[in-house]
């Protein structure tokens, strides 16, 4: 399988778009593509399925799909499946403020897919088309006010999830520095990843110990950064796998690990499945 590509919001794009759920795309939902900006699916009429990081999700009516940025996914949806997407750049979503980005990042690997009521969903669509008609004005309040709609579809999503699992409404006990230590350290994480597996190196980076980084960590996203990062090293072990472009030696090197026993011990222990056949059941099922 050739390289995943990554797709970006056109030069000179809004930073925040509505778009009809068979709008034509430059590139091939069908295939395994990525994103550098968010995507969120409203399928009001469903239908296929939906591979999220090598998940399958299934689209049933009145559901709700959220992808982050640069995770690998493919759209294999029905001809008579209707509805929605958002675009959402990751500025915009900063810009939304502390509350929704580490809600939906702490949420989104567990729980992608939302399914609604219709009467529910039914709610959710009407604010979608208020943020789609305030974004055909070019004016800075309608603007304002396109941003309000998504913080109010975002509430929704969150609130939704939190009612399905039988939580209570997500309780924020983090104070703005553990939220900007997290912030950091999630862009430390996608940098070096690869080459720093130390936790002291991040702590470092930052100026704080690893305790602190820890327990800011822990606070925000309910992981420890030693969580976080084996799991950034298992998902890119993954999409370096799908790729096909590298051996399973040359993907372990690349990643850090001793040698290529560890590794795929390392990976049998977290997905079941031994590098080669992980490869090999998701070109079958990417071209199923």
């Amino acid at each position: 399988m050739n390289d995943i590509p990554v797709n970006s919001l056109p030069k000179g794009d809004s930073e925040l778009k509505v778009i009809p759920l068979g709008h034509l795309t430059p590139y091939d939902f069908r295939k395994p593509h990525r994103h550098g900006y968010f995507e969120f699916f409203l399928f009001e009429k469903g239908g296929g399925k939906h591979f999220i990081d090598f998940v399958e999700h299934a689209i049933p009516d009145h559901s709700v799909h959220i992808v982050f940025p640069q995770q690998v996914h493919q759209v294999n949806r029905t001809p008579e499946s209707t509805g929605f997407i958002i675009l959402c750049s990751r500025n915009v979503m900063n810009l939304l403020g502390k509350f929704f980005f580490p809600q939906l990042l702490q949420n989104n690997y567990t729980a992608p897919s939302l399914s609604f009521g219709k009467k529910e969903f039914t709610q959710l669509l009407q604010n979608v088309l208020c943020l789609q008609e305030e974004l055909r004005s070019d004016t800075m309040l309608s603007y304002n006010m396109a941003q309000n709609y998504m913080s109010i579809f975002l509430t929704h999503c969150i609130r939704h999830r939190a009612e399905v699992l039988q939580d209570e409404a997500p309780e924020f006990n983090y104070s703005r520095h553990d939220w900007e230590v997290y912030k950091v350290f999630i862009d430390l994480l996608e940098q070096n990843f690869m080459d720093k597996a130390q936790v002291s190196f991040y702590a470092a980076s930052l100026a704080v110990t690893p305790k602190v980084l820890n327990n800011s960590i822990r606070k925000v996203s309910g992981k420890t950064a030693v969580e976080l990062l084996q799991e950034r090293s298992l998902l890119e072990a993954q999409r370096l796998l799908l790729n096909g472009e590298e051996s399973i030696k040359e993907i372990a090197y690349k990643l850090g690990f001793q040698n290529n026993s560890y590794f795929t011990r390392f990976f049998v222990k977290h997905t079941g499945h031994t590098p080669s056949a992980f490869k090999q059941l998701w070109e079958e099922k990417y071209n199923s």
